[in-house]
């Protein structure tokens, strides 16, 4: 059992090793706070991607810009201003109002003024500054709002680089007083008038439900952050994301009445200053710059807006996992990396692989915002990072260590072999050279040229090719093999050549000297120096054309004396008996039937002995040229002759076929046009050639009367049995198709062996 432990813990030995160093590493850093800034970066990142939410109409701002300070003509406004300001806010009936400005001082004239509606609105909350200033000063509230507990604190919580992250709902003033901040208390404010109080759910009341939603306070390791000052209520801030802010009413506009008699109706009422001027600006984590960073009084309406949508719609708090939890979520992701560092054949599939897990974790924890939890990106993803390359380089350098070990033994094993090897080439070379010279008498003692080839190019050649072709063996060398060929027949040769299998054919070759010949090329597959290469044997075969030449002029002699015995006497004994016929017509009509009947019995002996001599001669069409212009000339006498339209189309490159086949198919093709205009009343005719690699094909097609296939007539020896009797000879497939009205189709194919 140890023994399959260990042999599984081996397998794994870099998985077990850095993930939980990359893990440990991590920890420490963020523990240290080394990974805080960029966990809040990335916090921030969540916050701007949120989609954008409806516009909070519970919350109204009668905001002070630079435009209205110029209107009023001084800074700060007179009391009789601010008293006459929040007198008209007072007559729309809000819910609650906030007056974001500090007034610890009276502001002449109009002190009273401002007084009696401090005491006369119970609905109206102040601020103070809790937390002293730079200056080490703090700013109290008037005393008429203190004395009637209509204070809260105007104080804002900044991370280190100046942003609001967290609010605070309520602090400890110097004097151990409780006291809320703005926004909550305006929030807490307006939902004590629906009857929705806090419900402490524990015995320190720190956790308490409003309405739907349940708060618990921010821990100094909350989240990202890593021992900051947990002082106080703080909440993390999850601000809603608004398109163009909430309904905002200015000073200007309220003092000379262009305000809506029921915009504040009911609501929450901020008033508070936007000035550039007053710097009372603030960053988010929404804000990218100086231009749209919101002032003081907006932050605030942003927490009452996040404490309202809690307590009455649900929206989520942000909420964080206990520490154990984002450990356990850090070592996971270490694991993960590792494994995927472990397991991957190479460093761009690492990448790969990384790249998608660490999109899915991102994704993830951006689906968790969404649903109102903050888990922390920053280390899992490092460790996810980390842990591959860590991984993935111990497996590269274990792999290196056996790669080099394992090359060690095989230089050790292969220079024992290659010495054997050296001894073995030297033998092979000694037998090479011997099998070469031997080959070398071999094919100069060869009556016919012995041509070797790689690429279709001359490597070698034999004396006898010298004396063949002219061609000296310097001057061979290294010429292109379709420059020994006709240039009608070079295509058709260099394929032979290029193809596996073995084979001949005849063709005409070229001297130095411009001269053809008839030649027979065979062509074989051999080893030589080493190389595969090709061997053509070329024979003259001049000799043996002219012979075959004599043999067809002796046969073209005797067929020609034999027509002359048979055929031409048979047409001279019909002459002769129409000769007698015509002078015996009208006296004698019983002798002119004998005449016409001893015609009759010439007329078909003449037949018969010209069917016999047709079969046995080859046609002068074939002998004047090849097949294909044969055919042409066929048609054209046609054309000649007949009204149908006749097309005649060759495709492909053509190449010689043996005399007999294409005696054959020229008589098919002349069987089949005769057909067509003779008995199919054709219209138009089409005569396709075709010449392929592997087969040649001839097609004729008319769109006559066409005729039942299943029902063919005997047509003798030259109908369309006679077709198929010719088919058979050579070896080819015949087809033919035709319905009654349809017209006929007759395709012949030959194979090429």
């Amino acid at each position: 059992m140890w023994t399959t432990l260990n042999q599984h813990l081996g397998q794994w030995r870099g998985v077990l090793i850095t993930a939980p160093s990359i893990a440990a590493g991590l920890l420490i850093l963020r523990l240290a706070g080394a990974l805080q800034f960029m966990e809040l970066i990335a916090l921030d990142q969540m916050f701007r991607l949120r989609p954008v939410e409806p516009v909070d109409p519970r919350i109204v701002l009668v905001t002070i810009d630079e435009s209205d300070i110029k209107q009023l003509g001084q800074w700060p406004m007179s009391d009789a201003t601010l008293a006459r300001t929040l007198s008209l806010i007072r007559q729309q009936q809000p819910r609650v109002i906030g007056l974001d400005l500090f007034r610890d001082l009276p502001v002449e004239p109009g002190h009273s003024d401002l007084v009696d509606v401090f005491r006369s609105t119970p609905n109206l909350f102040g601020v103070e500054k809790v937390i002293k200033t730079a200056q080490g000063e703090r700013i109290h509230a008037p005393s008429e709002l203190k004395q009637r507990d209509q204070v809260t604190a105007s104080d804002l919580l900044l991370d280190p680089d100046n942003r609001v992250r967290r609010s605070l709902l309520y602090l400890r003033t110097p004097d151990d007083r409780s006291i809320f901040t703005l926004g909550a208390r305006l929030a807490f404010a307006y939902l004590d008038q629906q009857d929705i109080k806090r419900q402490p759910l524990s015995p320190d009341q720190m956790t308490f439900r409003l309405g739907r939603a349940t708060f618990t306070p921010l821990t100094p390791n909350a989240g990202g952050y890593v021992g900051m000052d947990a002082g106080g209520y703080q909440i993390l801030a999850n601000f809603p994301r608004f398109h163009g802010g909430f309904p905002t009413v200015s000073l200007t506009d309220l003092l000379q009445g262009d305000v809506p008699p029921d915009l504040m109706r009911d609501r929450i009422v901020l008033v508070g200053l936007t000035a550039e001027s007053i710097e009372d600006k603030f960053f988010t984590a929404y804000t990218t710059d100086t231009l749209t960073a919101p002032a003081g009084v907006e932050v605030h309406a942003l927490l009452a807006s996040q404490l309202l949508s809690a307590a009455l719609e649900g929206r989520p708090l942000l909420q964080v996992w206990p520490d154990l939890l984002e450990w356990l979520w850090i070592i996971g992701w270490s694991a993960i990396g590792a494994v995927i560092g472990w397991k991957s054949s190479s460093p761009r599939q690492t990448v790969l692989r990384v790249v998608l897990l660490g999109g899915a974790l991102l994704g993830v924890a951006y689906g968790l915002f969404l649903a109102g939890w903050w888990i922390v990106v920053v280390p899992p993803l490092l460790a996810l990072v980390g842990a591959a390359i860590a991984s993935n380089s111990y497996l590269l350098w274990d792999n290196l260590n056996d790669y080099a070990r394992t090359l060690e033994q095989k230089v050790d094993e292969r220079t024992l072999t290659l010495q054997q090897e050296i001894v073995e080439r030297q033998q092979a070379e000694r037998d090479l050279g011997e099998s070469e010279a031997r080959f070398r008498q071999l094919a100069e003692a060869a009556v016919e040229a012995v041509v070797i080839l790689e690429q279709e190019r001359i490597v070698d050649v034999n004396a006898a090719f010298t004396r063949m072709f002219g061609y000296p063996l310097a001057e061979a060398v290294g010429m292109p093999v379709g420059d020994l060929v006709v240039e009608d027949d070079r295509d058709r040769v260099v394929r032979q050549l290029q193809a596996e299998d073995e084979g001949f054919q005849e063709t005409s070759c070229l001297r130095n000297d411009g001269t053809t010949f008839p030649t027979e090329i065979r062509v074989k597959g051999a080893t030589y120096r080493e190389q595969v290469v090709k061997i053509a044997s070329i024979y003259d075969i001049s000799d043996r054309k002219k012979a075959e030449a004599a043999s067809i002029l002796d046969e073209r002699n005797r067929m020609a004396r034999e027509i002359h015995d048979t055929l031409a006497q048979s047409f001279t004994g019909i002459l002769l008996q129409v000769g007698a016929a015509t002078q015996v017509l009208a006296d004698e009509p019983d002798a002119t039937l004998l005449h016409l009947d001893m015609i009759d019995e010439l007329a078909r002996t003449g037949l018969m002995e010209a069917r016999r001599s047709v079969t046995a001669l080859r046609p002068q069409l074939l002998e004047d040229g090849n097949l294909r212009s044969a055919i042409q000339s066929l048609v054209t006498q046609m054309l000649t002759t007949v009204d149908a339209k006749l097309i005649y189309t060759i495709k492909g490159t053509a190449y010689p076929l043996p005399g007999d086949v294409e005696n054959h198919l020229l008589r098919i093709g002349q069987e089949a046009l005769t057909n067509a205009v003779k008995y199919a009343n054709a219209s138009e005719i089409q005569v396709e050639l075709v010449y392929e690699a592997t087969q040649c094909s001839l097609h004729i097609k008319d769109d006559g009367k066409g005729f039942g296939v299943g029902s063919l007539p005997t047509m003798g020896g030259f109908g369309l049995l006679g077709m198929s009797e010719r088919a058979e000879r050579m070896g080819a497939q015949l087809t033919i198709q035709s319905q009654p009205g349809r017209g006929t189709e007759i395709v012949v194919i030959i194979n090429q062996s």
